[in-house]
């Protein structure tokens, strides 16, 4: 469960590092047909990255915490009625 949960964290991380990668370079140097293609690719980089899980989950290292925690409180109340 871990793993995967890192998995997506990691490609939410790569979607930042490259938006920002590509903002912060020399674009506006390059020609003006390079300047349009790097202006989609930032557009697009605008869209955060995501692994979704069932399309029910976001796999992430917050997703993961939430998810620990609900299970550990269902736990709890399991055990608590016994």
């Amino acid at each position: 469960m871990f793993i995967l949960n890192y998995g997506g964290q990691e490609l939410m991380n790569h979607g930042l590092h490259f938006f920002k990668v590509s903002y912060n370079g020399l674009w506006y140097a390059a020609p003006l047909h390079t300047q349009k293609l790097l202006l989609f690719i930032m557009q697009r980089g605008t869209i955060n990255t995501v692994l979704v899980c069932g399309r029910i989950f976001v796999a992430s290292l917050e997703g993961f915490a939430s998810l620990t925690s609900t299970a550990v409180s269902y736990f709890t109340v399991i055990y608590s009625t016994r």
